[in-house]
């Protein structure tokens, strides 16, 4: 398996992410909106960090970097520990953001990076590269079950509303 490859793809991936949070956080007025945009932007620039560590790894001595000491692979409570500190949830319900749109390319983003992980994971023979990219899955699970779960409280609201608003 050519894991450069995987991880240079899955590098543009995170870059891709962090460019459309960036993008998005410019056409919010609303401070908290556009705070909330720049942090996630920041969390795909993190994702970026951490396979770059890992590429370099794996190009100078073809096995990946121990990540057992930085992360709990087995726990699935990785992004909801970072949700608590952050408060993206609180953040992003009491934000002002009109544009379903937004929210729903969001997740659907995050859901096709999640995949992108999994699959990877699922194919991967070297221990290290599976926990790397289980544990990619799990982050961009996490961000996904944010977005979608805001983007259909919105679309609720927004279907309530008496029609001429």
């Amino acid at each position: 398996m050519d894991y450069s490859s995987i991880l240079k793809y899955a590098m543009q991936m995170e870059l891709e992410g962090y460019n459309f949070f960036k993008e998005k956080a410019e056409k919010f007025s609303n401070p908290t909106s556009k705070a909330l945009f720049e942090q996630l932007a920041e969390v795909e620039m993190e994702h970026y960090e951490f396979l770059k560590e890992q590429l370099d790894s794996y190009e100078k001595t073809k096995g990946f970097k121990d990540i057992s000491k930085e992360l709990d692979i087995n726990s699935r409570e990785i992004f909801k520990k970072r949700e608590k500190t952050e408060h993206l949830n609180t953040t992003l319900q009491e934000s002002d953001i009109p544009d379903l749109t937004i929210l729903r390319m969001a997740y659907l983003i995050e859901k096709d990076y999640a995949e992108f992980y999994r699959k990877a994971a699922e194919r991967a023979d070297d221990e290290g590269a599976k926990k790397i990219f289980e544990i990619l899955a799990q982050w961009e699970d996490s961000h996904e079950k944010l977005f979608k779960e805001e983007y259909e409280r919105r679309m609720q609201e927004y279907m309530n509303l008496p029609w001429g608003g």
